[in-house]
């Protein structure tokens, strides 16, 4: 037993620190909403309580609009997982070429993902202008805490840079890891604002309801951020994958950074991937009243 808690430790650790987080978030806002007066109830909420119970009456959920994204997203899932499963059978191999192999197919998957996500968000950004803003339409406590998360991932993205930059850059492994944090903070500036618009966004015709413009990138997307949680979850903690930073901060620093920053990254991806759920459910939903 005591072997199964060393062994689950480090994977377990993060989950941690990301409900701490939430809880934190969570009381903070019942504090500041202690003490308010409730709004008197008239007769006109009345009237607006009974619409709302209509409209959620005739609202559905259905998958029109996103098979091509579910079809792409599977299928970085799967290419993913295959390189992870690769990446545990073959790191702790006694040849350092197969170890070495094993980093730069997991550093590769990586930054190949990453990059098929920034085109999905340009590609969304394109396709949610066509639906309607409503400003009001948003969540401060998720924003706030996407934010916080983004400063994390970007932090962690920026020790790469560093690593790889400054140490041999003509080297595969460390130019792999410069690309790799470079890329990594332009997708989570990108993806940041997609989804700070697209969440305030919402259909508003009839031809909006058939078609979903934009929904097929929004599921790409949500794929794809739950396929870089595993990612980080269980691949970027094992300190033996990361060779170009050990080597560059040595062992105690690099484990300290990755103690500190990863579970901010582990949080923002799993975050996006709740987000875009509900932009999914939500922006596409069309809501009739009789």
């Amino acid at each position: 037993m005591g072997n199964i808690v060393q062994f689950s430790a480090p994977y377990l650790y993060p989950f941690v620190i990301q409900y701490s987080m939430i809880a934190a978030s969570v009381l903070f806002v019942m504090w500041k909403r202690i003490g308010k007066s409730p709004r008197y109830w008239g007769e006109e909420d009345d009237h607006i309580s009974v619409a709302s119970r209509k409209m959620t009456n005739y609202a559905k959920t259905d998958c029109v609009g996103a098979s091509k994204g579910l079809f792409f997203g599977l299928l970085t899932l799967v290419v993913g997982l295959i390189c992870l499963i690769l990446f545990f059978v073959l790191i702790d191999h006694e040849n350092t070429q197969v170890s070495e192999l094993a980093v730069f197919l997991a550093d590769l998957s990586h930054v190949v993902i990453l990059i098929l996500a920034i085109l999905a968000i340009l590609l969304g950004f394109i396709r949610v202008t066509k639906m309607k803003f409503h400003g009001e339409d948003s969540s401060i406590l998720g924003d706030y805490l996407l934010r916080v998360a983004a400063c994390g991932i970007i932090a962690y993205a920026i020790f790469n840079i560093i690593a790889g930059g400054l140490g041999d850059y003509t080297d595969l492994k460390n130019l792999l890891v410069l690309s790799t944090g470079g890329v990594t903070i332009i997708q989570a500036v990108l993806q940041l604002l997609f989804i700070t618009d697209a969440q305030r966004r919402r259909i508003h015709s009839l031809n909006h309801d058939n078609v979903k413009p934009g929904r097929q990138v929004v599921t790409f997307l949500l794929i794809c951020n739950l396929t870089m949680w595993i990612i980080f979850t269980f691949e970027v903690q094992k300190v033996q994958g990361s060779p170009v930073q050990l080597k560059f901060y040595g062992f105690y620093t690099w484990t300290v950074i990755q103690r500190i920053v990863l579970p901010l990254c582990i949080f923002f991806r799993f975050h996006s991937t709740v987000i875009l759920a509900e932009i999914w459910k939500n922006s596409y939903k069309a809501k009739l009243i009789d």
